[in-house]
């Protein structure tokens, strides 16, 4: 048996100025550092110039429950 919730969430798909790679993002907080290559990117990705959001997504969660 699994319990179910369901969160909206604001989703970025952002695309990292360093090396170009394409992260998924859910966080509220916009990421300092790259996760892929470590790069400092704040005010790259502040600017939204690379960033693609859906402010009405759904972010479902399903965890077990133990009895």
């Amino acid at each position: 048996m699994t319990t179910a919730s369901n969160e909206k969430v604001r989703f970025r798909l952002l695309e990292m100025p360093c090396c170009h790679q394409l992260v998924c993002w859910v966080n509220p907080r916009l990421p300092t550092f790259c996760p892929e290559c470590g790069t400092f990117i704040l005010a790259e990705v502040k600017s939204g110039s690379q960033t693609r959001c859906d402010s009405e997504a759904w972010l479902r969660i399903t965890s077990p429950v133990v009895t």
